[in-house]
């Protein structure tokens, strides 16, 4: 039977690589001096090995040079997390190259969103999303004024078991204590539990202050009448090894079943 998912705080542009803008090779402008633009005003870029490379582009390819640029995030923590990892540098002949933001350990932060992506057998592939904010000198922008760029830096997790373990649902969906498999993402902390209630997987994080959940709306089942049943409005707390979650409603699309509370409890 088909699962559908539908997940508010989707970010689209989670597994998006470079925009087309990137092609461009050569100067992106013939000018007096050498002076950089970033080849668009947003995009979206995937956070791999340590970086994430933002192109610029330059005006003249003639000599060596480079040129700095300003990091900025409102997200609280974030430029613990990232930096940027150096000057932007051209090679004498090179009309493009790339400011390199650097990355740490981002469990220490909280993204943007959680995203969720149904999969084939009830699996679910899962992302963070950090929004960034590059900025180049007033005197060091060229005729094409792209001086400023969003970037939405993302990733995919990957997960690895954790083991098996109850997860307590006399007062939720369940009605009883169920065996379910948890695992964990490498280098952050979120955590899936495979199909809870035999359907899909669900996931969710624990938050930055080490208490509380991050737990978007998530479809975990399909009931044979009224289609699939979302769990929505949850609000989780974690205490040692014990998960609370506090489910606002259970709800199709003819309404709700109720509210209710599923505990589990980590290995």
């Amino acid at each position: 039977m088909k699962k559908y998912f539908f997940n508010t705080l989707m970010v689209a542009s989670l597994f998006m690589g470079l925009t087309s803008c990137d092609k461009t090779e050569g100067p992106i402008y013939n000018e007096e001096g050498d002076k950089i633009s970033f080849l668009s005003t947003a995009t979206s870029l995937v956070m791999k090995d340590g970086f994430v490379n933002v192109p610029v582009g330059r005006t003249e390819t003639a000599e060596s040079n480079s040129f700095n640029a300003t990091l900025t995030a409102a997200g609280a923590g974030y430029l613990n997390v990232f930096k940027l990892a150096g000057p932007i540098t051209f090679a004498a002949g090179e009309g493009k190259s790339y400011a390199k933001i650097s990355y740490g350990d981002f469990s220490k932060i909280d993204p943007s969103a959680l995203a969720i992506t149904t999969i084939p057998n009830n699996d679910i592939t899962v992302g963070l999303a950090f929004p960034l904010t590059l900025t180049i000198a007033n005197e060091d922008v060229s005729y094409g004024n792209k001086k400023k760029i969003d970037v939405l830096a993302s990733n995919v997790l990957t997960f690895e078991s954790l083991g098996n373990a109850k997860l307590d649902s006399r007062g939720g969906w369940e009605g009883a204590i169920v065996n379910v498999e948890v695992q964990k993402a490498k280098g952050a902390n979120v955590y899936k539990i495979k199909s809870p209630f035999g359907a899909n997987s669900i996931t969710f994080m624990v938050k930055s202050d080490g208490k509380t959940l991050l737990f978007p709306n998530q479809v975990i089942t399909n009931d044979d009448t009224y289609g699939p049943v979302s769990m929505v409005n949850v609000k989780g707390t974690i205490e040692g090894k014990v998960i609370t979650l506090a489910v606002g409603g259970y709800t199709v699309s003819a309404g709700s079943f109720g509210s209710g509370t599923e505990v589990l409890t980590l290995p």
